[in-house]
């Protein structure tokens, strides 16, 4: 029979619990757990007679902790970042006359859509994508960050598709732009492998590529804002995108809470939506409560109910013989993305009526930076007063255990000396309320959205290093625009892809009270905008 060797330390440990087990042998309970103890460690030792203790090293998994030096990378920086990169490569590429991509409008082949030597710069515009989104989820160690190519080219490639069906003339009458294509084809790209696979969860592989906040993140760093071009009609803009929406923005949001009874931050998310740029400010909201997952039902909801205002209100506008800039301003204000308050314009058919549709729209998205601040500062103030209420309540929770355990307590003594029995003595349980883990303004900071600092810093380096040739300056726009739109095009992709129709089944209350509350705002809105346009457009 092989003799086992032990290592000092558990013969050591045998000796002590052996001695601790026949110092006091009247407690029966204490000598059968120490005894238990040793065979336990018996059993360890005989089974693993080879290990030294002595050399055997412990691997502890510390979690990593970035340093302070590393604050630029994350995924909100290197949206950022990524879009800075853009504005740089564009604004050389209009220098040396490189052409824009443009898809052309089709009828009966898809394919004629790419009938422009400009699209050749499509494979350029996906292979920097590809990089540099790579690179950002490789430097913040993304899950799967490894196949995100694989993961993105199914991602681009049903943007791509939607973009072509987009570009359909009769569809593009319609106006069933490229959003509802993305939404639909990544809903059931989503559904069809959920059925396949027999599983709700979307492929790692995939997943790692449905990036909808870093997407469309850098659409809105990519948000160009010419100053030259508002300047003429920045006042009367102004007017109709900001007098209403603040106001409107916090009484429908806090009518969704209080009479449809929807959670504070999804009714927060769809009113924003709602009254300034649709999907942008859904996420942007949604990153300064930090909740960014309950964007995406918003979004889409938004997406397909965009559709009856885009081919309705041009018509309606001129029904009422609405002026061409009082049309422009009304659609501007009240329709909720760049892209479809275009559309509504070009469907009144008026140079004017697009312009102006397209200054109310860019003074409104000015709206998602301070609005995003300040929902950054006070919502992080929420959560400390309800963080600190909640440790009030424990406190007084405590207490009142705590007296009651008193009261106890000298019951039990009385008890005690009448019949000689030994009482327990119960210490009060009294804690003194916590500090916050973390400063009101540190709390802002995390919550704050970085890309309002890549959208200002874009508009900024517009603003002052562009020509000021109004040629050049619309070609840079134009191309930062039609990037842009890509980019939102992939986060719309994203959105379908997180679209389970299984659970949206099991949620249609809740649908219902969002499509409600759309409906409840988009009401108001057209109504309010329509008065504040023509005021500001006929009498200012």
């Amino acid at each position: 029979m092989p003799v086992t060797r032990r290592s000092s330390v558990e013969v050591g440990s045998n000796i002590e619990l052996k001695k601790l087990s026949h110092t006091n042998d009247n407690q029966d309970v204490t000598s059968s757990a120490v005894s238990a103890v040793s065979e336990v460690i018996d059993t360890i030792s005989s089974a693993a007679p080879s290990v030294d203790n002595s050399k055997t090293k412990l691997k502890l998994s510390i979690p990593f902790k970035s340093s302070w030096l590393m604050w630029w990378n994350s995924e909100e920086w290197w949206s950022c970042w990524i879009g800075l990169i853009f504005f740089g490569c564009i604004a050389s590429a209009v220098k040396h006359d490189i052409p824009q991509p443009e898809f052309l409008p089709w009828e009966t082949n898809p394919f004629h859509t790419f009938g422009t030597t400009g699209n050749f710069g499509l494979f350029v515009i996906f292979a920097a994508m590809v990089i540099l989104l790579w690179i950002a989820m490789a430097a913040t160690r993304a899950p799967n960050y490894k196949r995100f190519p694989i993961g993105f080219v199914c991602v681009f490639m049903i943007a791509l598709i939607s973009k072509m069906l987009a570009s359909n003339v009769v569809l593009k009458k319609g106006s069933v732009g490229d959003s509802i294509w993305a939404i639909i084809l990544g809903c059931f790209i989503r559904n069809v492998m959920s059925f396949v696979t027999k599983s709700s969860i979307l492929a790692p592989w995939l997943k790692v590529a449905q990036q909808t906040e870093l997407y469309i993140a850098i659409s809105l760093v990519l948000l160009c804002i010419d100053i030259s071009v508002l300047r003429p009609l920045a006042p009367r803009a102004l007017f109709v995108s900001w007098i209403d929406t603040p106001t409107l923005f916090i009484v429908v949001a806090y009518f969704g809470w209080k009479v449809l009874k929807i959670d504070t931050q999804t009714a927060i998310i769809m009113s924003g939506a709602t009254f300034i740029c649709g999907s942008s400010a859904a996420i942007a909201l949604g990153a300064s409560m930090g909740v960014p997952h309950k964007t995406e039902m918003p979004i889409a909801i938004i997406s397909i109910f965009t559709i009856p205002s885009i081919i309705a209100l041009p018509y309606v506008a001129k029904r009422m013989a609405l002026s061409a800039t009082v049309s422009g301003a009304w659609f501007g204000g009240c329709v909720d993305s760049t892209g479809a308050v275009i559309a509504a314009a070009s469907i009144y058919g008026d140079h004017d009526a697009i312009n102006t549709s397209a200054i109310v729209k860019m003074m409104q998205n000015v709206l998602i930076g301070p609005l995003s601040v300040i929902m950054a500062w006070a919502w992080s103030r929420y959560e400390l007063q309800a963080a600190y209420k909640r440790e009030e309540e424990l406190i007084n929770r405590n207490e009142n255990l705590d007296d009651a355990v008193v009261q106890e307590q000298v019951l039990d003594d009385t008890a005690g000396e009448d019949s000689n029995t030994p009482s327990v003595k119960h210490p009060r349980n009294i804690h003194a309320p916590s500090k916050p883990k973390e400063k009101a303004y540190i709390l802002l900071w995390k919550r704050f959205p970085k890309f309002v600092i890549g959208f200002i810093i874009t508009a900024v380096l517009f603003n002052t290093t562009i020509s000021d040739d109004a040629e050049t300056r619309t070609l840079v726009n134009d191309f930062c625009f039609y990037v842009s739109e890509w980019f939102s095009t992939l986060s719309f992709v994203s959105i379908g892809m997180g679209l389970q129709l299984s659970d949206i089944k099991q949620n249609i209350r809740s649908l219902g009270k969002l499509v409600t509350l759309y409906i409840v705002a988009q009401m108001v809105d057209i109504i309010v905008t329509c008065v504040l346009a023509w005021t500001a457009f006929t009498y200012l």
